[in-house]
């Protein structure tokens, strides 16, 4: 009996403290925006996967990020609010970039921008 009551408080100090950390965090508020890049080819879009973007702020050389497209030929990024060029510096084989400028984007917070590469492949 003494041995219920002494585990008792322990067990209840240890519910107590799950259900404390099962409660959700509070939102935080998200300083930054989603920059997306499409890395397509062919008239009905077909991703194209490993090409590789860089991303620079507008009228800056040093690089903030480089992406690489996946399987669905989709990259993404999330930066803070700012005007970015966004420029292909890989080709995958069997490929060639159908306009090789960069492309300037403008990014705010809380919202997602994407732009488009198109390739042409053989």
């Amino acid at each position: 009996m003494r041995r219920t009551l002494l585990a008792l408080p322990v067990l209840c100090l240890l519910v107590g403290a799950g259900v404390a950390a099962a409660d959700p965090a509070p939102p935080v508020a998200s300083t930054a925006g989603t920059l997306t890049v499409r890395a397509i080819t062919g008239r009905e879009p077909i991703p194209v996967n490993r090409a590789e973007i860089t991303v620079t702020r507008c009228e800056e050389t040093k690089v903030v990020t480089t992406l690489t497209s996946g399987a669905d030929g989709r990259a993404a990024v999330a930066l803070p609010d700012g005007c970015y060029e966004a420029r292909v510096i890989t080709v995958p084989g069997g490929c060639a970039l159908a306009d090789t400028e960069p492309v300037q984007l403008e990014v705010r917070r809380r919202t997602a921008v994407s732009t488009e590469f198109r390739f042409r492949c053989a």
